[in-house]
C-alpha cells in the first residue's frame, strides 16, 4: 500500500468513527427530548482518579459505596474491566446541584482516602489535579461541533464538571500486579469523609509523606522515606524556655572564658546561638515520641535506624541483597509513629496503628 493509501484510509476511518459517535448523540438527544418536556436542570459530577500500588481485590467491575448519604461508583478507568486488574481507579459522584458543594465533597474524598491509605498500610496517590492524557483544544472544538462530544482531559486527581450525558474522558491505562483486600479500606473511606478533610496542615503533610513511602515498590526507598518522614515531623519540635535560656547562658559564658582568643571565644559562643537554635534529628524524635507517649520506642528507634545509616551510609546497598526484611520493620516502626501524631488530629486513625503498623514483642 502507498503512502497515500495509508493517509486516506486513516482519514476516512476518523470520519467514519466521527459520523458513528454523532448518529449516536443524536439518538441520545431524541430520545431524552421525548422523555422530557422540560430541559433538564444541570447537575455536577465528582470525578476522582487514583492510583495504587497495591490492586484492590474486588473481581467486580465497579463497586458503590455510601459517603455521607451519597452514593460512589469506585471502578476501573476501561468499562467491564474488573477492578482487581486495574492499579488506576476512578471514583464518580453524581447529583450535585451545585459546583461548589460537588468540590467540597471532592476535596473531603480525596481527604479521606488519602488517610484511609496510610491507616491500612496501602499506598496511594492520589494526584494534584494535573492532566496526564487529554486531546488537544482544535481536536476538542471540532469533536464538539461534529459530534457534540464534550471531551475532557483525564485528570489524576479531582476533576468537578456539568454531568452532560456526552461528557467523554480521553484515556489511557497501565498494569501491575501486587493485591491487596478492599476491607476495611473502602468502609474506612466513609467513616473519615467528614473528618480527614479537617486535619491540620502538619497532618496533611504527614499523610502525604507516609503514602509517598508506601507507594514505593524499591524496599530501600521505603526505609528512606518512612524514616525521613518522622524525621520531618521530629523537626517541628523546639527546646523549651529553659532550655533555651541555658544555651544563652553558655553562649554568654563561652565570650566570658579566658581560654583562647577573643575571636575564637566570639566564634564559639556565636556556634552555640546560631547553630543549636534547633533540636538535632534525634533529638527532634525523641522529643517526639515522648509527646506521643512512645517513649519505649527509643531502644527500637535506634536499633533500626542504626541497620538504616548502614544502608545509607555504608557500603550497602550490596548487589543482590534482600532488604526487604529491613523495610517492613521501618515502615511498621515509622508507620505507627506517624499514625500515633495522625490521630492527635483525627482520633478514629488511632485503632489503626496496631492493627497495621504492628511492633515487634518486646521479650
Amino acid at each position: 500500500m502507498r503512502q497515500d493509501d495509508h493517509g486516506g484510509s486513516f482519514t476516512y476511518l476518523v470520519r467514519d468513527c466521527a459520523r458513528r459517535i454523532q448518529v449516536w448523540c443524536q439518538r441520545r438527544r431524541r430520545l431524552m427530548n421525548a422523555n422530557s418536556s422540560t430541559p433538564p436542570v444541570p447537575t455536577y459530577r465528582v470525578r476522582l482518579r487514583f492510583r495504587l500500588l497495591k490492586k484492590l481485590s474486588i473481581n467486580e467491575p465497579d463497586c458503590r459505596l455510601t459517603v455521607a448519604g451519597r452514593e460512589v461508583v469506585l471502578s476501573a478507568p476501561i468499562p467491564d474491566t474488573p477492578i482487581r486488574d486495574s492499579e488506576w481507579l476512578i471514583m464518580n459522584a453524581r447529583g450535585f446541584s451545585r459546583k461548589d458543594e460537588a468540590r467540597d465533597f471532592g476535596h473531603n474524598l480525596r481527604s479521606a482516602i488519602e488517610l484511609a491509605s496510610v491507616s491500612t498500610r496501602l499506598g496511594i496517590d492520589a494526584g494534584r489535579d494535573i492532566a496526564t492524557s487529554g486531546l488537544g483544544r482544535f481536536v476538542k472544538d471540532r469533536l464538539a461541533q461534529e459530534t457534540g462530544t464534550l471531551a475532557r482531559d483525564n485528570i489524576h486527581g479531582l476533576d468537578v464538571f456539568e454531568d452532560d450525558p456526552n461528557v467523554r474522558i480521553f484515556n489511557l491505562n497501565a498494569t501491575a500486579t501486587i493485591h491487596a483486600m478492599p476491607d476495611p479500606f473502602l468502609p474506612m473511606v466513609a467513616d473519615l469523609h467528614a473528618v480527614a478533610a479537617s486535619a491540620s496542615q502538619r497532618a496533611k503533610d504527614v499523610i502525604l509523606l507516609l503514602n509517598f513511602a508506601l507507594m514505593r515498590p524499591e524496599p530501600v526507598a521505603q526505609i528512606v522515606f518512612a524514616f525521613s518522614a518522622v524525621e520531618m515531623l521530629g523537626q517541628s519540635e523546639s527546646w523549651t524556655d529553659d532550655q533555651n535560656r541555658l544555651l544563652a547562658e553558655v553562649a554568654e559564658a563561652a565570650e566570658k572564658s579566658s581560654t583562647g582568643s577573643a575571636d575564637e571565644r566570639h566564634e564559639v559562643a556565636d556556634a552555640i546561638r546560631k547553630s543549636l537554635h534547633r533540636l538535632t534529628l534525634r533529638q527532634g524524635v525523641l522529643r517526639l515520641l515522648g509527646a506521643l507517649g512512645l517513649a519505649h520506642l527509643k531502644k527500637d528507634w535506634d536499633a533500626i535506624y542504626a541497620e538504616r545509616s548502614t544502608l545509607v551510609h555504608g557500603l550497602a546497598p550490596r548487589p543482590g541483597a534482600d532488604y526487604g526484611d529491613l523495610a517492613f520493620r521501618s515502615v511498621s516502626l515509622c508507620g505507627h509513629i506517624l499514625l500515633k501524631a495522625i490521630a492527635a488530629d483525627v482520633p478514629a486513625a488511632n485503632q489503626y496503628a496496631d492493627m497495621f503498623y504492628e511492633l515487634p514483642r518486646q521479650g
